[in-house]
């Protein structure tokens, strides 16, 4: 008090309390910023979308709210909750129809569980059940903060087993994708879906220790491009070089730059090389599926590639000389991601419908031949089995056998003709795909990041090898 005395007398009453407004002042903004820095964005993460029926539970207490109204329909304790659409929202079985959404809130550390499949899947944070308004069906939403998020994402993603630096890597990478993209299908009601249209996301099942603890040790930090968050995609395997965004999906983005990855080769990728292989019959019925009006093909050529060699386009070849043309990425999506791994292969086709000529005069003269030997090896017969011939019956046998020959040549003649047999032999026709690498190729490698490591690279090191000119921040 006497402190404060003697500053009155010094500079007055007037000039305390500016200068007490002041540090209070600054007092607040630091608690702000405070407050601010230990924020977490909140998720919205679509996780079993189009659902004609959803069951929930959980392994403690739970409670049940209609949204719309905010009225607490009931208190469960482990206990199975089924939900259903209803023409007046949702239905909940034994409870009543409410206009929805409906709300499930965990009480203290109760993890809410969703069945599927005859599978349970646990959740952190609360769960949302919506109405889809166009097709009458259930939305089911995990909200929850992206930190706990990022557990269940990082298991599914990449493996707890690998170095700390690289799942580090990974945890950033992921962080920053899911906040790049957080408006993806707000349209939609939330956020990001749980497959790798967003990225894979597991819950609770598919957390691990060590992939938790990379998330916990890198909490709040992304990546960002002049200030902002980045579009942090990433893939299995380059296959020795990454892709720039523009040959995958058409945009330019100036920190996604092809860029040399033989990282990999240091930790053998399962899918570094891949092949697969098709039959026409097959690959025809998969293009007549997708609208294409052909009944065969004839050849696939690469018309496009890249300048680290990956195939941006195809052309094929149907029959009367048709041509289609068709995106790479669009042709992995149909034959399947896991079976065309990625846009970095070379096309053999073995095999084809053939026509082969033989020449039937060859044929026709050794049968010819054959015939001969067969009518002189029965004059033969003849005479052994009579010794005493007369001539009348000598001379018969020689008019009858210059007739036959006499025929034999008409015959033979005749016959000449037909030059040429066509025979047709069918072998099925068949396309194979020799590749390198798994995924996409644009941004960071995983299996390179692995590599990398090996070689002392940090987390820092590997984001900006594989994000070009990308700063690294603590967002909060």
């Amino acid at each position: 008090m006497k402190e404060v005395e003697n500053i009155l007398k010094k500079t007055g009453r007037k000039k305390f309390f500016l200068f007490l407004g002041i540090c209070i002042s600054s007092l607040l903004i630091f608690i702000n910023i405070v407050l601010t820095a230990e924020k977490q964005p909140i998720l919205r993460v679509g996780i079993f979308l189009d659902q004609t029926e959803t069951s929930i539970s959980g392994d403690g207490t739970f409670k049940i709210y209609n949204l719309k109204s905010n009225v607490l329909v009931s208190e469960e304790r482990n206990r199975v909750v089924k939900l259903l659409p209803h023409d007046q929202g949702i239905e909940v079985l034994g409870k009543g129809v409410y206009s929805g959404p409906i709300e499930i809130i965990p009480v203290g550390n109760t993890k809410i569980i969703v069945m599927f499949n005859g599978q349970k899947y646990r959740y952190r944070g609360n769960i949302e059940i919506a109405i889809d308004k166009e097709h009458r069906k259930l939305n089911v939403i995990n909200i929850i903060g992206i930190e706990e998020y990022l557990y269940g994402v990082l298991k599914k993603e990449i493996s707890p087993s690998w170095p700390s630096e690289a799942l580090k890597a990974q945890a950033v990478a992921a962080r920053t994708f899911a906040i790049f993209n957080m408006n993806k299908y707000i349209d939609k009601g939330y956020n990001i879906c749980a497959s790798t249209n967003s990225q894979a996301y597991g819950g609770v099942n598919h957390e691990d220790p060590l992939t938790n603890k990379a998330v916990d040790e890198t909490r709040g930090i992304i990546m960002v491009y002049k200030g902002e968050p980045i579009n942090a995609v990433y893939h299995s395997d380059s296959g020795g070089y990454t892709e720039d965004s523009e040959n995958v999906w058409g945009s330019f983005l100036p920190y996604l730059r092809s860029v040399k990855s033989k990282f990999e080769e240091k930790v053998s990728p399962p899918y570094h090389t891949w092949s697969y292989s098709i039959n026409e019959k097959d690959l025809t019925e998969k293009l007549q599926k997708k609208g294409y009006k052909i009944n065969s093909i004839v050849s696939i050529e690469p018309v496009k590639k890249s300048e680290t060699g990956r195939a941006s386009e195809l052309v094929f070849t149907a029959e009367n000389n048709k041509i289609i043309n068709m995106k790479t990425n669009d042709f992995r999506s149909l034959m399947g991601a896991d079976l065309i791994r990625s846009t970095f292969f070379n096309i053999e086709a073995i095999g084809k419908e053939s026509n082969t000529t033989e020449d039937t005069e060859d044929k026709k003269e050794i049968e010819g031949k054959e015939e001969q030997k067969e009518q002189k090896e029965s004059i033969k017969e003849i005479l052994e089995q009579k010794k005493d011939w007369t001539i009348k019956e000598l001379l018969e046998l020689m008019k009858k056998n210059k007739e036959e020959r006499e025929k034999k040549e008409v015959e033979k003649e005749e016959e000449k003709a037909l030059k040429v047999e066509i025979v047709k032999l069918n072998t099925s026709l068949t396309f194979i795909f020799y590749g390198s690498g798994n995924g996409h190729g644009v941004g960071m490698s995983q299996w390179g990041a692995y590599g990398m490591t090996l070689q002392g690279s940090r987390y820092q090191d590997i984001l900006k090898y594989y994000y070009q000119g990308i700063n690294i921040i603590k967002k909060y």
